[in-house]
């Protein structure tokens, strides 16, 4: 079931943001020591913006996705929790975790290689792991309780996502209200 839940939105405007959003992160100083075996991330850094610059970058060209989302979901709206990323160099890599406090996650593949390099999921029905065939430009969507990792890089090239932690907001009524059995008898 783990894998019919992972998904992925190809970004339209990525060739036209990617630069700028480069720029931005090149200009972040790492702040302390990150836990994990990532070369570089604002996630742990106290000081960040709720919305850093680079995701009102991402947001303003991503309508189609955001669309995309709430059609999914059945959602007239949703908000988002949380948005940080991550640089992966050679021999980094992100162990298995989850997101918790949010309903959906997105892994903005920024820049990668190979999509061998991508993210890894569980698949606990199954008892396996997945990927889906993805490109640099790729958004990958999927609920944040699905077990998932970066997987440990193996090349000179590195790898760059913005994570989005969303929280679903109100349903569309409408899209409801044309299955409802009791308003359809």
């Amino acid at each position: 079931m783990s894998r019919e839940l992972v998904w992925k939105h190809s970004l339209k405007f990525h060739k036209k943001i990617k630069p700028q959003i480069l720029n931005f992160i090149s200009q972040y100083e790492q702040l302390g020591k990150c836990p994990d075996a990532v070369t570089k991330t604002d996630y742990y850094d106290p000081t960040k913006d709720h919305f850093p610059p680079y995701w009102n970058l991402f947001a303003d060209n991503a309508d189609d996705l955001l669309e995309c989302i709430c059609n999914k979901y059945w959602a007239q709206n949703f908000n988002v929790a949380s948005v940080w990323f991550q640089q992966y160099q050679n021999n980094d890599f992100h162990g298995w975790h989850l997101h918790g406090n949010s309903s959906i996650s997105m892994s903005y593949l920024l820049e990668l290689d190979d999509y061998r390099h991508s993210t890894e999921f569980i698949d606990i029905e199954r008892n396996e792991t997945f990927q889906l065939e993805v490109e640099e430009g790729d958004v990958i969507i999927f609920p944040s309780y699905i077990i998932h990792r970066s997987p440990l890089i193996r090349s000179n090239n590195r790898k760059t996502t913005i994570a989005v932690n969303i929280n679903l907001g109100t349903t569309n009524q409408r899209k409801i209200d044309r299955i409802d059995p009791i308003l359809n008898s």
